[in-house]
């Protein structure tokens, strides 16, 4: 789209000067950066440095055992304490030149601190959490680690890399390894702090194939029985059975994602809504020519904006998550273990018939979308019931003095959450993170109430869903209008509430970052150009809303 300087036309031949606005913009926020820096009021985001209360600071103290040294135990609040304080001085003061990695210094801080308290405090990993690991076949005379005789269990091989493994070891729940040397105690909480969906452990996310949980005692003699691992979830979450498959699926996720980002990163910034965010009519900029000839504008401009901005979304999670899984399953696989089998790789998204069309809104986020924080989001509203039922006994004296206590996840079970609040709190967590990222980011015209807005106003859509369409969420003989009411209902308050979200990454800046090293497709974005005189008049204040 090019606008003309007042007093011109187009094709005069007159001498007209042109520029990119997106390339400005970048080039305004990097300025802004280094200015904010050179300063002293923003530091850049540092590695390993900013990641010592998200990550190292947890490791270090959860690698140290301490289900007999109740002082020690006691100290996981210090540590928390600590943690939330790191974290927030992280979110305070951090932020980068780089426009995505400035938005992710504010997802670093919040995940970070809500994934270490769900393990320092939520939850008890040295007493509850056991992982699968292998070790080298025993003999028929063998006996388990506690002296105890261990039948050996023949099992039909999930996919080719245990079929691989089995004839030479065979896989156990392995807990917290008090006795084992530090450095294998650190490699044990490393996978726990990495473990986002709790793959090859017994906190896994129903969402997700996964082996039955141990049922004993966790003294590392219980085998798992990774026969038993479905092909695919409840949700539709599927895992792949070979090397082949496996390799075709994510490279195909890898390369319809970069094709997509390379795609969108030009054809986006025709449309000054991705650079400026919804505040660029204020400054002076209109409406790209296709936007201004559409019939009910107030409808169809939001559709067409909100259709690239969630595909850019999608496409975004599918490169960096496809190219981890083939990185850690292929060149990496020696390294990490029995963590590099394919089972623990299942796909990232559930399957969209059972989630969304068979359950509506609640499938879409609960079953379809990525789980990737769930565990952590779902923790607090848990934690706070369990811990009800317990009141007014001490919470610490149970904790600390009964090693065997509560090992078991099938016995005992404290009562469940409302589904409702659980769902609120998650959601709430979510929008925190999320207004995070625009909290860190260079411009100061974000607002974090937004992103909050949009994740907690999910809950309230699920909760009408029953009420408004009462058959959508029950057994119907008619199950093409059942999944097709689900659908329309879903995209419906999807598109009703996207602003909250997709408003603010536009005034963050999160849409002109460039995710892909090579274009193969046409940079139409490059020749995006406005007239120079149209710019200034409109970007004198603008500065004043850059750090």
């Amino acid at each position: 789209m090019v606008v003309h300087a007042p007093g011109s036309a187009s094709g005069s031949g007159s001498s007209q000067e042109f520029f990119n606005l997106a390339v400005y913009q970048q080039q305004q926020y990097r300025d802004a950066f280094n200015a904010a820096v050179a300063a002293g009021e923003l530091k850049p985001l540092v590695i390993p440095w900013s990641f010592v209360g998200s990550f190292f600071l947890p490791l270090l103290y959860l690698s140290i055992p301490h289900t007999n040294r109740p002082w020690l135990y006691r100290m996981r609040w210090l540590v928390a304490a600590a943690v939330v304080y790191l974290n927030t001085r992280l979110l305070q003061t951090t932020s980068a030149i780089n426009e995505a990695v400035a938005f992710a210094t504010g997802l670093l801080a919040v995940w970070g601190t809500i994934s270490a308290l769900r393990l320092l405090i939520f939850t008890r990993p040295q007493w509850e959490a056991a992982r699968v690991e292998r070790r080298p076949r025993r003999t028929e005379n063998g006996h388990g680690l506690g002296g105890e005789k261990e039948k050996p269990v023949a099992m039909v091989p999930p996919d080719e890399s245990v079929a691989a493994s089995l004839p030479h070891n065979e896989y156990f729940w392995q807990p917290f390894p008090a006795t084992a040397s530090y450095l294998t105690r650190l490699g044990w909480t490393a996978d726990l702090l990495t473990a986002c969906r709790g793959a090859g452990w017994n906190f896994s996310i129903s969402s997700i194939p996964h082996p039955p949980f141990p049922t004993k005692p966790l003294d590392g003699n219980e085998l798992v029985r990774l026969d038993l691992i479905p092909l695919a979830s409840r949700t539709g979450t599927r895992r792949s059975q070979t090397y082949a498959a496996f390799f075709r699926s994510r490279l195909l996720e890898f390369t319809l994602s970069y094709l997509t980002i390379d795609i969108l990163t030009g054809t986006m910034r025709h449309d000054p809504y991705f650079i400026l965010g919804p505040d660029y009519a204020t400054q002076g900029h209109p409406l790209p020519a296709l936007y201004a000839r559409l019939p009910l504008p107030a409808v169809t401009i939001p559709v067409l904006r909100n259709i690239p901005a969630f595909a850019g979304i999608m496409a975004g999670i599918h490169l960096y998550h496809s190219l981890l899984q083939l990185a850690i399953v292929f060149p990496l696989r020696g390294l990490f273990g029995a963590r590099a089998e394919l089972w623990q790789h299942p796909t990232l998204f559930g399957g969209f018939v059972p989630s969304v069309l068979d359950r509506g809104l609640a499938g879409f986020w609960g079953g379809w979308w990525h789980q990737t924080f769930r565990a952590g989001f779902v923790a607090p509203a848990r934690w706070w019931f369990a811990s009800a039922e317990k009141r007014p006994n001490d919470d610490n004296n149970n904790n600390d003095n009964n090693n065997n206590d509560n090992n078991n996840n099938d016995n005992n079970k404290p009562s469940p959450a409302p589904p409702l609040l659980e769902a609120f709190l998650a959601f709430l967590l979510s929008g925190t993170l999320h207004s995070a990222g625009g909290h860190t980011s260079v411009p100061r015209t974000t607002r974090p109430w937004t992103s909050i807005a949009f994740f907690t106003l999910q809950t309230l859509g699920i909760a009408l869903q029953p009420i408004l369409l009462p058959h959508t969420t029950n057994p119907n003989p008619k199950k093409t209008s059942h999944r097709l009411t689900n659908l329309l209902y879903t995209l419906a308050f999807l598109q009703l509430t996207a602003w909250g979200l997709v408003d603010d990454m536009g005034r963050a800046g999160v849409w002109l970052f460039e995710p892909v090293p090579f274009s193969v497709g046409v940079r139409m974005g490059r020749a995006q150009f406005y007239m120079q005189p149209k710019l200034e008049g409109a970007t004198k204040g603008r500065r004043r809303n850059i750090r």
